[in-house]
């Protein structure tokens, strides 16, 4: 009888102690999951308490009381194990699509994707327009009466004393 007694025992305390890793294992997944889709959403958006707009999960706004509730509201979504797409969708319905940390890839929203990279290119595009447009302009040409690429020597020797005249301390 004794031998059983130790036997139950033996078993209950081993199925409590694989019972305790297996929530262990579920409890980093969780949090390493609440890490993932945190990283997703911004901490303090629509609320007039704080509006700190840093990564929920990273958010050190000393004081801050919308991360806590958020994050609380986002392991429990985990634990009822709602699906990522779900539990972002809660959250933009309740606080609007300015909690997502980046724009979505789809619609409208793709323009603040590709815009920037398309400007750039429209931008050097245009230079290089400009730069091949004043290449091929011809030279400036002076208007007026035929001018004479030889200087005369009472021209230049006026020259010369001028300049002499004007550089003397």
């Amino acid at each position: 009888m004794r031998l059983r007694a130790q036997k139950i025992i033996g078993l209950v305390l081993g199925g409590m102690l694989a019972l305790g890793a297996v929530a262990a294992t579920l409890r980093a997944q969780q949090t390493d999951r609440a890490k993932e889709i945190g990283g997703k959403l911004l901490c303090g958006i629509g609320t007039p308490l704080c509006d700190c707009k840093q990564i929920l999960t990273q958010c050190n706004h000393v004081g801050c009381r919308n991360s806590a509730g958020m994050l609380k509201t986002l392991d429990a979504a985990i634990a009822r194990g709602d699906s990522e797409t779900s539990i972002i969708q809660g959250f933009v319905a309740e606080f609007g699509t300015a909690v997502l940390s980046e724009p979505s890839k789809s619609g409208l929203n793709l323009l603040a994707w590709y815009l920037p990279a398309a400007t750039l290119f429209a931008g050097l595009l245009l230079v290089l327009f400009v730069i091949s447009r004043w290449r091929k302009r011809p030279p400036l040409v002076a208007s007026g009466p035929a001018v004479s690429s030889e200087i005369s020597p009472e021209m230049m020797a006026r020259a010369r004393a001028q300049a002499a005249r004007e550089t003397q301390d």
